[in-house]
């Protein structure tokens, strides 16, 4: 977060005329830009994913792969309910005026949506690995279960490694502004505390899941290459969501890591200048998501519309039906029709 010069740390009346916290909290980034990312982010995400979890929801039966996608697009919508209070946030100046314990709560969530949304592309991303390589070791409805605990630990997982958050005060006073920030300002316990927690969560949250999706599709796309054409609209799909998912969260998480190992205030706050806009960015995954894994696929429309089922791994009728089996989630063995 924004560093406070040591004249501000040491008496709370010195004024930073100039400084860079002042320069941040005043400058079109904050009121202008951000709020405009984040407003196109709730008007097509919104309604985006919106869809999406109905679908999901109520014209698919459940298996695996479906209940993944269903805790995807869930997480992207609850995480777009809560851009309407970053964007008037942004759009009073950076002023929050609904308390600490609002404040701590919309930090936690905004974050925990965010990696509880990796968390689940990683699961798809490993689904679609044992669906080609071990494609019997998910079949059966017995393990629709095991993937419902999979979820449920998953949100457990992500509720325990935020939950730190909420110990700490995240609204911080600024006379000289007459504001109240959200998150932006720390006190020097708090920021000293949180620059060994955000470090581990950046490893934890995103670069051992980024490791593992990272894994799962490039095997997926060598088998798929070694079987020509016959899968390049999968191939394609697939290498569109690595693409998303290195654009949207690899930026934001490499400047939060890096944020917390600069020791100068000055170069503090640049980091952290550049870490809010590439948060911001990252937040249009909430947008792609919907439309990557269910409006690029002509076949999976189709497919809802007239045979909401899964994929049943012992077809190979067709080409198009091969085509869906890393795209669309799986008919159990026990679902399965002629």
């Amino acid at each position: 977060m924004i560093r406070l010069p040591a004249s501000e740390e040491a008496g709370r009346n010195a004024t930073f005329s100039g400084s860079s916290p002042e320069s941040y909290l005043r400058s079109p980034l904050t009121r202008l830009i951000l709020p405009t990312l984040y407003s196109m982010v709730l008007l097509v995400g919104l309604p985006a994913n919106a869809l999406a979890f109905w679908v999901l929801a109520t014209k698919t039966k459940k298996c695996t792969s479906t209940l993944f996608l269903l805790n995807l697009a869930g997480a992207d919508l609850f995480f777009t309910l809560l851009l309407p209070f970053k964007i008037s946030y942004h759009l009073l100046g950076n002023n929050w005026l609904l308390g600490d314990y609002a404040c701590r709560a919309l930090v936690t969530l905004f974050y925990g949506n965010m990696y509880g949304s990796i968390l689940f592309l990683t699961c798809i991303s490993l689904d679609r690995y044992i669906s080609l390589v071990h494609p019997f070791l998910w079949r059966g409805s017995r393990h629709i279960w095991q993937a419902a605990g999979v979820c449920v630990g998953v949100w457990l997982a992500v509720g325990l490694g935020l939950s730190p958050l909420l110990r700490y005060p995240h609204s911080q006073h600024v006379p000289e502004l007459n504001i109240t920030t959200c998150h932006d300002i720390l006190e020097p316990d708090t920021e000293r505390e949180l620059a060994y927690y955000f470090p581990t969560l950046v490893v934890l949250g995103f670069a051992m899941p980024f490791v593992l999706i990272t894994f799962s599709y490039g095997w997926v796309l060598w088998r798929l290459l070694r079987r020509g054409r016959h899968y390049g609209h999968v191939v394609r799909l697939l290498v569109l969501v690595l693409l998303v998912f290195v654009l949207c969260f690899t930026p934001s998480n490499v400047l939060l890591f890096f944020h917390y190992l600069q020791p100068q205030p000055e170069w503090h706050n640049r980091t952290y200048t550049w870490y809010v806009l590439a948060l911001a960015v990252s937040t249009f995954n909430n947008c792609l998501d919907p439309f990557i894994y269910f409006y690029v696929s002509q076949d999976f429309r189709a497919r809802l519309h007239a045979r909401p089922c899964c994929w049943n791994g012992d077809n190979k009728s067709s080409s198009g039906r091969a085509s869906e089996k890393l795209v669309l989630p799986q008919r159990s063995s026990e679902q399965s029709q002629p």
